[in-house]
């Protein structure tokens, strides 16, 4: 029995007649605290007390004399601590199961792994009559004692072997809508991740962006990018609470979408320090980036193309009762509570807003210091300017012109509300001043 506080790390639990059962690596919990659960050990502290109690066992056993030659439940006392799979035994009927777990890693280039592909292409043929049966329920156990193996194999050519396996399970194990449905305690079950249509091809798609970055080292922020619009197009294909598209990644299957890939993304690349620095690193960006593609896709439902008409149909529940007026991308993200601006085109607009007022502080310093010499200012001897009122006119007038066209309107659609609201003051009075010059004129 394994056993887990909360959703923590999952613990091999001790087995003292009379107590209850602790983590067998230790703990400073009450023992009432943990709970039971099926998931596979992860506490490598906990593996390496299983780990010295097999050697014992084995010590013992080779001492009396009692060790028998193959057989596949003796593990070495030097496995690796990181390995959580299952030995496979046929039954009688030809049919698969898992034995009780241990500590084994399955090389590929050996006999023990390439039992271990044998036994898998076994449960996928498996899986194919469970599914046209719709049987969920068991499709599901065995899917995850598949992933067990699958996961457990090591050794040259494992990464690739790994990848095709797991594809050729997703393609067996596709079970008809009516046995996704599946009941339990009186509710329908929620599709996973995997369940939704083109979504295997894109974690697929993410991971291999992913790996690759680590692999080759690439630019972090052009990887986050990529990873990023494929995250966002598998969250619209997924349906939040509501059963609209999750834009906002928050159900259940978009989250656990995320953690996929990122565990797949890993059997792309030599596991190190600095490449699990790396993943982590690029999967920080690309979560910084979703709002951005998500802002975009926003932007796209106001536009005149095929790619827009689609994405409206998409949230066209969400659009209903939508006034003329109102751009469908504003009514759609204040339907979600989200926004058409994401967080780093929103910071980078602030930064230029603010370099912007800088240099216009500056030069109008620069102004200041210049009458404080001897312009026009308050108190200064305005016969130090010889032109006259005619040339003065218009300078002012052409360079106003020119400073007028280097604004660029896009700007101040995407500008944050607190710089549109100073430029709006300040406009408000350049206006008046304008107004007054203009009456001066006629």
């Amino acid at each position: 029995m394994n056993i887990q506080l909360g959703s923590g790390k999952v613990h091999a639990a001790s087995e003292t007649p009379g107590h209850l059962p602790l983590p067998k690596c230790g703990g400073n919990k009450p023992a009432e605290r943990y709970h039971a659960t099926a998931d596979e050990v992860n506490c490598k502290a906990c593996f390496k007390v299983v780990l010295a109690e097999l050697g014992a066992e084995i010590a013992a056993d080779e001492a009396a004399g009692d060790t028998t030659p193959g057989n596949p439940e003796v593990v070495t006392p030097d496995a690796p601590e990181s390995a959580t799979v299952s030995h496979v035994s046929n039954t009688n009927r030809g049919e698969t199961e898992m034995a009780e777990t241990t500590t084994t890693k399955l090389d590929v280039t050996e006999e023990a792994g390439r039992a271990a592909l044998e036994q898998i292409d076994a449960n996928i043929e498996r899986a194919r009559s469970l599914a046209e049966a719709d049987n969920a329920e068991a499709l599901e156990e065995l899917g995850a004692e598949t992933e067990s193996i699958i996961s457990a194999l090591v050794g040259k050519g494992s990464i690739k072997a790994k990848k095709e396996k797991r594809a050729e399970w997703t393609a067996a194990a596709v079970v008809p809508e009516k046995a996704v449905k599946k009941v339990t305690e009186g509710k329908i079950a929620p599709k996973t991740w995997d369940q939704y249509e083109g979504t295997q091809e894109l974690i697929n798609l993410g991971a291999e962006k992913l790996a690759e970055g680590v692999r080759l080292n690439l630019k972090a922020s052009t990887v986050a990018a990529e990873v990023a619009a494929v995250t966002f197009d598998a969250w619209t294909r997924m349906e939040n609470k509501a059963g609209d598209p999750d834009l906002l990644g928050a159900g259940d299957a978009s989250k656990k979408f995320s953690g996929a890939m990122l565990r797949l993304a890993g059997d792309g690349f030599e596991r190190t320090y600095d490449n699990e620095k790396a993943l982590e690193k690029l999967a920080r960006s690309a979560q910084d980036q979703r709002s951005d593609v998500r802002a975009a896709w926003l932007r796209s439902l106001d536009e005149d193309t095929e790619q827009g008409a689609e994405r409206r149909a998409l949230v066209a529940k969400k659009l209903e009762g939508k006034p003329e007026d109102v751009p469908a991308s504003e009514w759609i993200a204040k339907a979600y509570n989200t926004s058409t601006i994401g967080q780093t085109e929103k910071r980078r607009l602030e930064y230029q807003a603010k370099q912007k007022a800088a240099e216009l502080e500056s030069a109008q310093s620069a102004d200041g210091d210049s009458d404080a010499e001897g312009g026009e200012g308050e108190g200064s001897d305005a016969s130090a300017d010889n032109s006259t009122p005619d040339e003065r006119i218009t300078k002012f007038a052409k360079k106003l012109l020119k400073d007028v066209g280097t604004a660029k309107p896009e700007d101040f659609e995407v500008a944050s509300d607190e710089t549109k609201k100073a430029a709006r003051e300040q406009f408000t009075k350049a206006i008046d001043a304008l107004k007054a010059m203009v009456q001066a004129t006629l």
